[in-house]
């Protein structure tokens, strides 16, 4: 989900100018929860959308992610699934797995 939340914040950023409105954060949760079959308490999708967001600001602004013309497939496959063919994606996935592996706050993983 961190990974999901983190290319949505990069794809609203980079087709819009601007980050994801919490609610849109809330609302993307919730998709991918759902699509996954997945349940979470509050806290843990808090906690992961504030990762989230660190995490797209810090690589946008730190150039890890390459300023060009992107269209959603970069980001997500047409059925909106994480584009894992995507050597970009895979930069932001290994910074999300290293960002998790370090732990959540409350030392849940």
């Amino acid at each position: 989900m961190l990974c999901f939340l983190t290319l949505s914040e990069i794809f609203a950023f980079r087709t819009t100018g601007a980050w994801l409105q919490p609610d849109h954060l809330v609302e993307s949760t919730r998709i991918w929860l759902r699509r996954h079959d997945h349940h979470a308490d509050w806290r843990p999708r808090v906690e992961l959308s504030r990762m989230a967001t660190d995490l797209a600001q810090q690589l946008v602004k730190a150039g890890d992610i390459v300023r060009v013309q992107l269209d959603g497939s970069w980001f997500f496959t047409r059925d909106m699934q994480i584009n894992f063919t995507s050597p970009r994606v895979i930069v932001v996935y290994a910074r999300c797995v290293a960002t998790l592996s370090r732990g959540i706050s409350g030392g849940a993983a």
